[in-house]
């Protein structure tokens, strides 16, 4: 998260000339530079969310896995034709992908403590292999 917040002060201050660094003519460049903000507001929620994403594939938890991964395209597809008619214009195509990475964020921290309270609870019942999901017994053959 630290780095995440640390390279988007450092695109912040730089977003004047990122576009000419990629060979962008000038007046994408002034477009890249008017864009830029709205963008790196989503960037630590994005840490967020890939590191949730990537912690529940770790752990064998595959379903968690995919439904965030499938959930942002889908939010900034539903926000993309909800918020432009209604509150803009083409503006708020930028900002759909901000609330559309902000949601999904949300719901990988939901999902993160849902998972987290289920296995706290499974482990105190029993032998509990959070890995595998098995109850481990000890019975004597």
């Amino acid at each position: 998260m630290f780095l995440s917040v640390i390279g988007c002060i450092i695109m912040y201050l730089t977003r004047e000339s990122i576009g000419i660094l990629f060979g962008a003519s000038t007046e994408v460049n002034t477009e890249i530079a008017k864009i830029m903000p709205v963008f790196l507001l989503s960037v630590p929620f994005v840490a967020i969310l890939r590191i949730t994403t990537a912690s529940f594939y770790a752990t064998e938890k595959s379903m968690f896995s995919y439904v965030l991964t499938f959930i942002e395209p889908l939010f900034m597809l539903v926000l993309m034709f909800i918020l432009p008619p209604l509150l803009g214009g083409q503006i708020m195509i930028w900002w759909s992908t901000v609330f559309a990475r902000i949601l999904s964020a949300s719901l990988a921290v939901i999902l993160k403590k849902h998972v987290d309270k289920k296995e706290m609870i499974l482990s105190k019942c029993h032998d509990y292999h959070p890995l595998s999901g098995f109850v481990m017994t000890h019975e004597k053959i």
